[in-house]
C-alpha cells in the first residue's frame, strides 16, 4: 500500500499539526511506501498467546500500549491493555521514551533505530540513530555521522544533512564543518552557517551570535539589532536587562534601547555582576563600580578585585590583601593570608596560611579559629575543622568556641538541628552549634517518632535527658528502662511514664 503525503512549512506544520488535507508546499514532495514488519492477523495472534502466556511486561505507552519481553526470548513486541498483541516480539529494543501511541521509537539491531506506528508499520526506516523529538510531529536523527529532519509521516524535511540538528523554537539551528547557521520557518538560510556559537531569545526574538571571539546581536534578517554603533555588544542576563557593549576599544552597559547605563569608558568589565554593582577595569586597574549613581564604590587602583558575598569584597595589589565591607565601608587587612575561599557564610571566612586553614570573622576581623585543619567547613550550626594526616575532627561554633574535641562521627537526628557526636570514644549531643549533652556517654539512642528525649548509657546504667535544655528526666540507674516509641512511653520499675512539659509524668 502506498501514499503521498505532501510536506507542509516546516516549523509551522510541527506546532500547528492538524489531520486536515494539507496544501502548503515546500523543499519537495516525498513518496512513501508504508511498510508492515510483520502481520498481525487475528488468527496468526491468537495462537501466538496461546503459546506465549508467559510473556514479560516491561513498560507502557500513552497508558495505551504495553512493551513486552516474548516467552524465552530476548526481543520485543506491542499489545493493548487487554492482552492482545498488535505486533510480535521481533524487536530489540522499544523505547517509550518520547514515544506515542502512534508514533513509536523501536530498533531491530544496535544503533539501528527506526519509527513505528502501534501496528508495526514502518514510519522511518531503520537506519537511524539517537532519534529526539522536542514535540510529537518532528524527529531528528543520526546515520554515518550526519543528522537528518522528519515529518510526522517519515518525510525528509530538508534537501540535505548536517553535522548537527536542533530545533530552536519556530527555527532550525544547524552546524556544519564547526560552525553554526540558522534556518527560517520554509528551510530557508536565515543565518549563514558561519557562527562559532548562536543562542536565540525568543521574548527579543533576537540572535547572540559570537564569531572569533566578538559576540553580537542581530535580527532574523541578519541585521545588528544596535547597527554600526558598537563594534560589539553580550547580554549580561537573561532577559537583556543590561548589555555589555564595545566601542573604540572601551566598554561600558547599555539598555536593550541601545541607550548608555554606564559611559562607556571601561577598558574591562567583568559579566558577573552583584545587583548594581559591576568589578570594571580603568587605567589598568580595577575597581567597583554603581551604575545607578554612576560612581566608584572602591576606586579602581587594585590589581585584582574578587566578590566573596553581597557586601563583601577582597582586592589586591602587589604586596596587600584587603576585605572591603562596602555596606560599612570597613576594610580588614588579609595579607598575612595566603588564601581565601571565594564565599562568607555566616560571618565566617575561611583562610588559608602555610598549607593550613583557619577561620576569620568578618565582623571583628580576628582569627576566631587557628590555621591548623586541613579542611574547614562552614555548615548550618557549626564549623568542622579537618585535622592534619587524620579522621578525625574539631567543631566549633561561629564565635570560634570548641565544641568538641577529636570527633570520629556526626550523625544529624530527624531533626537536623540536633547531632549526635562521638569524641575520643564516648558520644555526647549538639543542638544548633552548642553542647547540650557533653560527650561522656557510651551510648546515646534516638527515636525517630520521639522528639523530646533520648535514652543515654554509661558504665552499665541508663537515664533519660531531655532535648528541650540537656537535664536528666530519669537519672543514671542500673534499672532497665524500655522505651514504647509507638506510644510514645517509656517503661521504668515497673511503672510507665510521658514526657509532659519537660517532666516525668507518671500514667495511672
Amino acid at each position: 500500500m502506498k501514499k503521498i503525503v505532501i510536506i507542509v512549512t516546516l516549523f509551522n506544520y510541527i506546532f500547528s499539526f492538524s489531520q486536515e488535507v494539507i496544501e502548503e508546499t515546500i523543499l519537495e514532495s516525498t513518496e512513501v511506501e508504508e511498510t508492515v514488519i510483520e502481520s498481525t492477523e487475528t488468527g496468526n495472534v491468537n495462537q501466538y498467546y496461546q503459546n506465549n502466556t508467559t510473556d514479560i511486561v516491561t513498560g507502557e505507552i500513552d497508558n495505551t500500549l504495553l512493551i513486552f519481553k516474548g516467552k524465552n526470548s530476548s526481543l520485543y513486541g506491542l499489545k493493548d491493555k487487554a492482552g492482545k498483541i498488535l505486533v510480535k516480539p521481533i524487536f530489540y529494543s522499544i523505547n517509550s521514551y518520547g514515544s506515542t501511541k502512534d508514533r513509536i521509537k523501536a530498533s531491530l539491531s544496535y544503533g539501528k533505530e527506526g519509527i513505528i506506528d502501534g501496528r508495526g508499520n514502518i514510519i522511518i526506516p531503520f537506519e537511524y540513530s539517537g532519534f529526539y523529538n522536542n514535540n510529537r510531529n518532528v524527529y531528528t536523527a543520526k546515520k554515518d555521522g550526519k543528522s537528518y529532519m522528519f515529518d510526522y509521516y517519515g518525510n525528509k524535511l530538508l534537501k540535505k544533512a548536517y553535522d548537527e540538528i536542533s530545533i530552536d523554537d519556530i527555527y532550525c539551528k544547524i552546524k556544519e564543518n564547526g560552525f553554526y547557521g540558522m534556518l527560517n520557518s520554509n528551510g530557508e538560510e536565515l543565518l549563514p552557517t558561519k557562527y562559532d556559537e548562536i543562542y536565540y531569545f525568543p521574548q527579543e526574538e533576537w540572535f547572540l551570535v559570537t564569531k572569533n571571539g566578538v559576540s553580537n546581536i542581530i535580527y532574523s534578517n541578519g541585521k545588528n539589532v544596535f547597527g554600526n554603533k558598537f563594534s560589539s555588544v553580550s547580554k549580561l542576563d537573561y532577559y537583556f536587562k543590561y548589555i555589555l557593549a564595545e566601542k573604540g576599544g572601551k566598554f561600558g552597559i547599555i539598555d536593550k534601547n541601545g541607550n548608555e547605563i554606564t559611559p562607556i569608558i571601561f577598558d574591562d568589565i567583568e559579566k558577573d555582576y552583584n545587583g548594581n554593582f559591576f568589578i570594571v577595569k580603568q587605567n589598568e586597574k580595577w575597581g567597583l563600580y554603581n551604575i545607578i549613581f554612576n560612581q566608584f564604590l572602591i576606586e579602581p587602583t587594585y590589581d585584582n578585585i574578587r566578590m566573596l558575598s553581597n557586601n563583601y569584597y577582597l582586592v589586591k595589589t602587589q604586596n596587600n590583601k584587603t576585605l572591603i565591607d562596602i555596606l560599612l565601608n570597613k576594610k580588614i587587612d588579609f595579607t598575612s593570608y595566603d588564601e581565601v575561599n571565594n564565599y562568607i557564610n555566616k560571618n565566617i571566612a575561611v583562610v588559608k596560611q602555610n598549607e593550613l586553614r583557619g577561620a576569620v570573622n568578618v565582623e571583628s576581623g580576628k582569627l576566631v579559629i587557628p590555621t591548623k585543619y586541613n579542611y574547614l567547613d562552614v555548615n548550618s550550626y557549626y564549623i568542622k575543622g579537618t585535622l592534619p594526616n587524620s579522621r578525625l575532627s574539631d567543631l566549633y561554633n561561629y564565635d570560634g568556641d570548641l565544641i568538641y574535641k577529636n570527633v570520629s562521627f556526626i550523625k544529624s537526628l530527624s531533626n537536623y538541628a540536633y547531632s549526635k557526636i562521638t569524641s575520643e570514644g564516648k558520644m555526647g549531643l549538639m543542638y544548633k552549634g552548642d553542647e547540650l549533652i557533653p560527650a561522656e556517654f557510651d551510648q546515646i539512642e534516638d527515636f525517630k517518632n520521639i522528639s523530646s528525649y533520648v535514652l543515654v548509657k554509661k558504665d552499665n546504667k541508663s537515664g533519660v535527658v531531655s532535648l528541650n535544655d540537656g537535664s536528666f528526666l530519669i537519672p543514671l540507674n542500673s534499672g532497665t528502662i524500655s522505651i514504647d516509641e509507638d506510644k510514645n512511653i517509656i517503661n521504668h520499675k515497673n511503672k510507665k511514664y510521658r514526657i509532659t512539659l519537660n517532666k516525668l509524668v507518671e500514667i495511672k
